[in-house]
C-alpha cells in the first residue's frame, strides 16, 4: 500500500524488469497511489517491458491444409494457407468469441442474442490481419433496393420514427447483387455465419450485419437493419468466408472446431503471431487513483481498451500502445497527461479524452502532447479519431496523426485547444467529414483550433474537408492553420454563429472555403435543413434550449449564447436566432488556381464579416505545378499569424513579417517537433 509508505518522499518508482507479461485487468486504485506522492510504474533496465492480452502462436504448430477444407480454397491459396488447432493452447469458444457487429452506426444493440464482446483478433508482427473477405481490397455496389428495412431515419423518403428506439429485432433490408457476385456467393459453404460490412446509405455511417438469406432472385437480405436504410449505389463487402481466404494477411476461424486458418504474409519462423484473447483492459487507473505515472511500457493485444485512465494527475509517458480492439488510451479523469507515446493498430480511437463530472458537466483539463497516433480506426471506420475529445479544457498539441479512415481530431465540449498538430493522410474513406471536425451543437463555445498543419488528406475516391464545423456549430475559433492539398473544402462551416476563421493559409484546396446558411435557408426558404428548424420541437430549437440551460448552469459565461437567446425571443423578427451572425471570416490567404475565396452565403455576408481574404496563385510567389506540387518564391506575408509568441515550423517564425524561403513540398519534412528540413 503506497498510502502506508513514507509520505515524506516526493516520488516512488516501482521498477518493472524487461520481459513479456501475459497480464490484463491490472488495476491501480488508492492503494497504489497517493495524493501527496508521485508513484511511477516504469520499465527498468535494458529490454522491452510488454504487457500482453493474448497468446503467441508458434509457427511450428501450424500445418498445411488438406482434405475437404483444401478443396474449398482457391488453387493459388491452398498450398499457402496454414492451420492450427486452438484447443492445443487451451482455448475455448469464449476465448475467441462470436463475431460482433462493428461500425459507428451498427444496430446490433437492438437485436436479441447478439455478441456482447469483441471477438479475438490475429496480429502478425504487430499488424492487424483481415478476416477472409470478398472482394479483397474493394467493395461491391448495392443494387436495386426492394426493401429498405425497418430503419430509424428513412431516406427514401420519410420522417424519423422515434418508436424505433424502443423496438427489438427490426427487419433487415433486401437488395440486388450483380450476377458475378451472386454466383460466387452461392458457391460458398457454411454461410450460416456470413457477414457484410459497408456504408449502406451514407459514406459517414459504417456498419456490419449478418446475412439472413441469399435469395433465388439474386438478392440478399440482411439480418440487421441499417439505421438510415439501404441505398442503391451504397457499397459493402462480405467477410468471414473460408473460400475467400486467398491473399496474404487473411485468416478464418472455424468456431465450431476451434481451428484457425491463416495465410501468413511471410514464412519467417521468427515472425510474431499474436491472437488477442483477453476482453479486459490491460491497465486501468481507477477514479480513486492520484499521481500515478505509467512509463516506458508496451501494452498490446486486447479485445477491449489497452489503457483506461479515470484518475487525477496521472501521466502516461513513453509508452507503446497497440493491437487493441477498442481504444488505445481512454482518459476520462482530470488533469492527466499523455506524452511521447506511440499508439497504433487500434480498432477505434487512438486516444479518447473526456473528464470527471462536476455539476453535471465534464471538466477534463487533460493534455495529449507529442505523440505519434496512426493506423487507428481499423475496425470502426467512421466517427473515430486520433484524438476524440469531449468535456472542457483539454489540450491536444504537437502530435503527428496519420493513416486513418476518418478524422484526425474530433471534438465536443468547451475551451478545448488543438494546436501545433501535424495531421496528414486521414479521412481516407469518407467525403462528408473533416480532418478536424465538430458538429451538432450551439453550446460548444470557446474551442480553439490554431497552428495546425493539415496536409494530403482523402484518397482517390473520397474528397473530405480540412477543418469542418458541421450543422450550426457556434463559438469556434480557427487561426494560424496551414492547410495543404485538401480535396474538399479547406474550411466547411455549416451555418452557426460567432465563428472566427482568420489568418489561415490554404494551399491547393479543391473548393477553398464554404460558409453556408443552412438553418437560415431552411427556416426562411424551406431549404434542405427545414425539417430541423420549422417546428418548435425540432432539432435546432432543442439545441438552442440546451445551450441556454448549459450557459445558465455555468454562470452565463458565454455572451454569444446569451445573444442567441435574445435573438430567439425577438418578436419583431421571428427566426432571427438562426441567422449566421457574429462570425468573422477574414485575413485568410488562399493559394489556388480558382480565383475566389470560396462559397460564402448571402446571409453570412449580411449578418457577419467576410473581408480582406487574399486570393492568388503565381502572382503571390507560389508556383503551382501541373502535378499539383508547389513551390514558393521569396515572399513576405504581412500579419498572417496572430500569436506572435509561438513558432509553428522551424523556418516559419511567426512574427509580423513572415519570411518564406523557396522550397518544395517534396523536400518538406515535418516531424512531431515541427522541424522543417531543406529550408532556409
Amino acid at each position: 500500500s503506497i498510502e502506508n509508505s513514507d509520505e515524506s518522499k516526493t516520488s516512488i518508482t516501482v521498477a518493472i524488469m524487461a520481459g513479456t507479461y501475459y497480464e490484463t485487468g491490472v488495476e491501480f486504485d488508492e492503494r497504489d497511489s497517493s495524493k501527496s506522492t508521485s508513484v511511477a510504474y516504469a520499465a527498468y533496465g535494458d529490454g522491452e517491458v510488454i504487457l500482453c492480452g493474448g497468446i503467441i502462436l508458434s509457427s511450428a504448430d501450424f500445418s498445411p491444409v488438406d482434405g475437404e477444407t483444401a478443396k474449398r480454397l482457391s488453387s493459388n491459396a491452398k498450398d499457402k494457407v496454414k492451420m492450427i488447432d486452438l484447443k492445443k493452447y487451451g482455448l475455448t469458444k469464449s476465448d475467441y468469441g462470436k463475431i460482433k457487429a462493428t461500425g459507428g452506426f451498427n444496430t446490433e444493440e437492438y437485436y436479441d442474442n447478439a455478441a456482447a464482446e469483441n471477438p479475438c483478433e490475429l496480429f502478425f508482427n504487430d499488424k492487424r490481419m483481415t478476416v477472409a473477405r470478398y472482394p479483397n481490397d474493394s467493395y461491391i455496389t448495392v443494387g436495386k433496393v426492394s426493401d429498405i428495412g425497418d430503419c430509424y431515419e428513412p431516406n427514401a423518403p420519410g420522417p424519423t420514427d422515434e418508436s424505433w428506439l424502443e423496438r427489438r429485432n427490426q427487419r433487415g433490408g433486401t437488395f440486388a447483387i450483380d450476377e458475378d457476385a451472386y454466383n460466387r456467393v452461392k458457391s460458398w459453404q457454411n454461410t450460416n455465419d456470413l457477414w457484410a460490412f459497408g456504408y449502406f446509405y451514407w459514406d459517414w455511417a459504417d456498419m456490419s450485419t449478418p446475412i439472413k438469406s441469399i435469395n433465388d432472385d439474386k438478392t440478399i437480405t440482411t439480418e440487421y437493419c441499417s439505421k438510415y436504410g439501404f441505398k442503391e449505389g451504397g457499397y459493402y463487402y462480405f467477410f468471414n468466408v473460408l473460400e475467400e481466404l486467398d491473399i496474404p494477411g487473411e485468416y478464418y476461424i472455424d468456431r465450431d472446431d476451434g481451428i484457425l486458418y491463416f495465410y501468413p504474409p511471410d514464412e519467417n519462423e521468427n515472425s510474431k503471431i499474436l491472437l488477442s484473447t483477453s476482453n479486459e483492459n490491460i491497465i486501468s487507473i481507477t477514479e480513486k487513483a492520484y499521481n500515478i505515472t505509467i512509463g516506458g511500457l508496451t501494452l498490446q493485444g486486447t479485445r477491449n481498451d489497452a489503457l483506461m485512465v479515470a484518475g487525477e494527475n496521472c501521466k502516461i509517458v513513453n509508452c507503446a500502445i497497440k493491437n487493441a480492439a477498442e481504444c488505445g488510451i481512454n482518459v476520462n479523469g482530470k488533469n492527466n497527461l499523455v506524452e511521447n507515446c506511440e499508439v497504433t493498430f487500434i480498432g477505434k480511437d487512438a486516444i479518447m479524452l473526456s473528464g470527471g463530472s462536476e455539476e453535471g458537466f465534464i471538466y477534463g483539463n487533460n493534455t495529449v502532447t507529442n505523440n505519434s497516433l496512426h493506423d487507428y480506426g481499423e475496425i470502426q471506420k467512421t466517427y473515430i479519431a486520433g484524438v476524440n475529445i469531449s468535456g472542457i479544457g483539454n489540450t491536444v498539441s504537437h502530435n503527428e496523426i496519420y493513416n486513418a479512415p476518418h478524422m484526425g481530431i474530433y471534438y465536443m465540449g468547451n475551451e478545448n485547444v488543438m494546436e501545433y498538430n501535424y495531421i496528414h493522410d486521414v479521412v481516407l474513406q469518407s467525403s462528408d467529414a473533416g480532418a478536424i471536425y465538430t458538429g451538432y451543437s450551439y453550446s460548444t463555445y470557446g474551442n480553439v483550433v490554431r497552428y495546425n498543419c493539415i496536409a494530403d488528406i482523402g484518397s482517390s475516391d473520397f474528397t473530405p474537408s480540412g477543418i469542418y464545423f458541421d450543422d450550426n456549430s457556434s463559438g469556434q475559433t480557427a487561426y494560424g492553420n496551414v492547410l495543404i492539398n485538401i480535396p474538399g473544402y479547406a474550411f466547411l462551416i455549416g451555418g452557426g454563429r460567432d465563428n472566427m476563421i482568420e489568418n489561415n493559409l490554404v494551399i491547393n484546396a479543391g473548393k477553398q472555403i464554404i460558409y453556408d446558411d443552412r438553418a437560415y435557408d431552411g427556416y426562411q426558404n424551406d431549404g434542405w435543413y427545414a425539417k430541423n428548424c420549422k417546428t418548435p420541437d425540432s432539432r435546432l430549437w432543442q439545441l438552442m434550449n440546451e445551450a441556454k440551460e448549459f450557459n445558465a448552469s455555468i454562470g452565463h459565461k458565454y455572451d454569444g449564447i446569451e445573444r442567441m437567446h435574445q435573438d430567439y425571443e425577438r418578436e419583431e423578427d421571428e427566426g432571427f436566432a438562426v441567422n449566421p451572425s457574429g462570425s468573422s471570416l477574414k485575413n485568410n490567404i488562399i493559394i489556388s488556381r480558382k480565383n475566389k475565396v470560396g462559397e460564402i452565403a448571402k446571409a453570412v455576408n449580411k449578418y457577419s464579416v467576410a473581408e480582406n481574404n487574399v486570393i492568388g496563385g503565381g502572382n503571390m510567389g507560389f508556383l503551382l505545378m501541373h502535378d499539383l506540387n508547389y513551390g514558393l518564391e521569396d515572399i513576405t506575408v504581412q500579419n498572417n499569424f496572430v500569436d506572435t509568441s509561438k513558432k509553428f515550423i522551424n523556418s516559419y517564425k511567426l512574427d509580423k513579417n513572415v519570411r518564406w524561403s523557396s522550397h518544395s513540398k517534396r523536400n518538406l519534412v515535418v516531424r512531431n517537433n515541427y522541424t522543417s528540413l531543406n529550408s532556409k
